[in-house]
């Protein structure tokens, strides 16, 4: 059984664990050269539908340290039994409404199809709802990206709109205009509770 925070500090460091995976706020340490590399793999960015982003570790460490630790969050996701590291979720939260939208990069690719971002969400599900209590957390996957959408299937997540042609392809090329979907996920808490309760039954 994994505790979840009851309480936690707005700016704090956060960190969660699951059975495999370890979870903590982003720190300027961690931006090493794994993931300066994982931004700059195109392999890697095209499942968010960006340019591969060419930086040096200064500016890595730059744009990690923009997410303030209170109402948006880059959580690193390490391998409990090896400590690698393997990729990074973003969070960011809508106080006002108590929504929250995720974003996941599994940047080590011999990572990819072993349930990494279901298990390591689940986690993060629990403490946005009952630490946070957020009322609503979202995913907003292009059209293309297959696995983000099966893995919000997986876990329950209501595909509420599909937004046609709503982005323009990273990959279009000169005079190009190729377009793509974007699909907007949304679970509710209530739903995530009833969910976790019906599989403890």
């Amino acid at each position: 059984m994994i505790a979840i925070p009851t309480s936690w500090t707005p700016g704090a460091l956060l960190k969660l664990e699951t059975e495999r995976f370890v979870l903590r706020t982003m720190t300027r340490e961690d931006v090493d050269d794994s993931v300066v590399a994982w931004l700059a793999n195109p392999e890697v960015m095209v499942g968010l539908n960006l340019p591969r982003r060419r930086m040096t570790r200064a500016q890595a460490v730059r744009w990690a340290l923009s997410y303030d630790n209170a109402t948006k969050f880059m959580v690193l996701v390490c391998a409990k039994d090896s400590g690698e590291k393997i990729g990074f979720f973003t969070l960011t939260i809508e106080g006002a409404h108590r929504t929250a939208e995720t974003a996941v990069v599994v940047g080590a690719q011999h990572w990819w199809g072993k349930n990494v971002v279901a298990e390591c969400r689940a986690v993060l599900m629990d403490f946005l709802f009952d630490t946070l209590n957020m009322h609503k957390v979202i995913g907003r996957p292009h059209g293309r990206n297959m696995s983000s959408i099966f893995n919000y299937k997986k876990m329950g997540f209501t595909c509420e709109a599909v937004l046609r042609q709503q982005m323009r392809a990273i990959d279009s090329g000169e005079g190009e205009d190729k377009r793509l979907d974007q699909l907007i996920f949304g679970m509710l808490r209530t739903e995530w509770h009833a969910r976790k309760a019906g599989e403890a039954a």
